[in-house]
């Protein structure tokens, strides 16, 4: 069963999609980054919502949630939002996927909030210091027009981070592009650029060996933005967590290959 709603997580509202299944065995949070939305996880949903209950968030700041000040936006905040919209569907623990920002989140969570942690997944995710991207960097002082928070640059960004050009339908690029697509679009982008700190990430570093919970890195092989060298150290940090490449694919690995990734979520709940 499908739905979307708003739920309060303080003083805003986060939007979330829901898929309920009857046969849920568990609840799996899926997290986007910057500078996507829920729909980002369109074509792995499919592969888990008759098994486990999906809930796709989006960010405060994107898609559909309330927008605010670059200092509500930043990852250890995103990480209490989420936790408060859990509250609202009385959830206590759930497993945790996190693409990009939404890679520090779940590491955040299972360094600060264990107990509400079954599992975590990092696709493709930030980590210790390899992030902000300088191209999201670019968009805070713009010097030339590529560089303006614009629908065009955010195409920009997804064409430059797939591996297969085709898998960007105009429906998908619509579904990334239109929630900034209005005359606050620019300085919500900028806002939420703004929000990103490396340091958020570097802070959990002396912490990542205490992470107990089952724990899988997917990366995408030819991820540019990302390298995989970093989910590889990531590994080495993370006591008993598993990495594999993603092969022909880039940073968006679930748009590039999604079965690919459906199947490796499963295996990963499967073990969790």
């Amino acid at each position: 069963m499908y739905s979307e709603k708003k739920v309060s997580v303080g003083k805003y509202e986060m939007n979330v999609r829901l898929f309920d299944s009857p046969k849920s065995k568990d609840v799996v949070v899926l997290i986007h980054g910057i500078p996507t939305n829920s729909h980002l996880w369109d074509r792995v949903i499919p592969y888990l919502d008759d098994q486990y209950s999906v809930i796709a968030v989006e960010l405060i700041g994107y898609g559909k949630s309330d927008r605010g000040p670059y200092y509500d936006l930043t990852l250890p905040k995103q990480a209490e939002y989420i936790l408060h919209a859990l509250d609202q569907f009385n959830i206590p623990s759930a497993h945790f996927v996190g693409h990009d920002l939404g890679g520090g989140i779940v590491q955040i969570l299972a360094v600060t909030s264990p107990e509400r942690v079954k599992s975590i997944v990092v696709i493709d995710g930030v980590c210790f210091s390899n992030w902000p991207l300088p191209k999201v960097v670019s968009i805070r002082y713009p010097v030339a027009e590529e560089f303006f928070p614009s629908p065009l640059f955010i195409e920009r960004m997804l064409r430059e981070g797939v591996y297969y050009p085709s898998v960007l339908t105009p429906e998908l690029l619509q579904a990334f592009t239109e929630p900034f697509n209005t005359p606050t679009g620019p300085e919500e982008l900028q806002q939420a650029s703004f929000a990103l700190d490396h340091r958020q990430t570097e802070n959990l570093v002396p912490y990542l060996p205490n992470i107990k919970c089952p724990t899988t890195l997917l990366w995408g092989q030819h991820d540019r933005y990302l390298v995989p060298y970093w989910g590889q150290l990531l590994h080495q940090a993370v006591p008993q967590s598993v990495f594999k490449l993603i092969p022909n694919a880039s940073h968006y690995s679930m748009i590039d290959q999604p079965s690919i990734v459906g199947n490796e979520l499963l295996l990963h709940l499967s073990r969790a």
